[in-house]
């Protein structure tokens, strides 16, 4: 498993990145399993809920998206982009839409609230490990967490949806996540 999702239940759900079935832990602490509809190796990095209660899978080397609706019933829906190491973690944009963190993806992919899925065009992609995870700021804008040392570009989507880059300051630590601080 790579990473984890609070479903409005409370029930736990782990990202399955290995596994050929789902796991969660109930509110009441209860470990159970689930059926997967699909599996593959390294299938899933991270998830994001929805605002409809759906927990989707963050597809790394998955050919098909894959969710976990707030009833429990697993499914499957086509992406319009994949390829091996293409996202590694997601973010819940301010309109609902949820955007992949573009590892090795030559181009973002999103899923909107209403279950389109699309593309966009990114202004920076450094092939395998560019980034590996995101954060939203109060303002609507997603910022991508560098991964790869060396990376010396960072990368935000704007609440009105524009991509940009910044410089960052250090570029020899890689990082893997990011978090809000309260100021």
């Amino acid at each position: 498993y790579a990473g984890g999702v609070l479903a409005p239940n409370g029930d736990i759900h782990f990202v399955p990145s290995f596994a050929n079935r789902g796991q969660k832990v109930s509110s009441a602490g209860v470990v159970s399993t689930y059926s997967l509809v699909y599996t593959t190796t390294e299938a899933y990095y991270g998830g994001v809920l929805a605002p409809n209660g759906d927990i989707h899978f963050i597809p790394y080397n998955a050919a098909v998206g894959q969710k976990v609706s707030a009833a429990g019933v697993v499914s499957t829906y086509s992406l319009v982009y994949t390829t091996s190491f293409a996202y590694s973690g997601g973010v819940l944009a301010p309109n609902g839409d949820i955007h992949f963190v573009p590892y090795s993806a030559s181009v973002g992919q999103k899923i909107s609230a209403t279950g389109v899925v699309s593309t966009y065009s990114l202004v920076y992609t450094a092939g395998t490990g560019a980034f590996s995870g995101g954060v939203l700021t109060p303002n609507g804008d997603i910022y991508f967490v560098q991964q790869a040392t060396g990376t010396t570009i960072g990368q935000k989507i704007s609440a009105a949806g524009v991509v940009s880059t910044y410089s960052l300051l250090d570029s020899l630590a890689a990082g893997s996540g990011g978090v809000l601080t309260p100021n």
